[in-house]
């Protein structure tokens, strides 16, 4: 079920991703994009092994991943806003 959306929302993020970031710096910001990619590769996995470890229950384990959604909800809603072009 993941897969049938997946590409799609990562080809999205990089394309928005790109819009938002200064064009003359383009390489520096996708190189952290790469960087933080891995790293969520390694710390989603971990936490929920976590959690399932601590609880005994793999379904508890997702409960591991909300704040880390959360979080980006919040830094995604601190984004500058594009200014609607206006039309006369």
């Amino acid at each position: 079920m993941i897969g049938s959306a997946q590409g799609g929302i990562q080809a999205l993020s990089r394309s928005y991703y790109a819009k938002i970031i200064p064009k003359q710096q383009s390489n520096e910001f996708f190189g952290f994009y790469n960087i933080f990619g891995k790293f969520a590769a390694i710390i989603g996995p971990t936490l929920m092994a976590f959690t399932t470890t601590l609880t005994g229950v793999p379904r508890y384990s997702i409960l591991a991943i909300i704040p880390l959604f959360i979080a980006g909800l919040l830094v995604f809603l601190t984004l500058p806003k594009e200014n609607a072009p206006q039309t006369t």
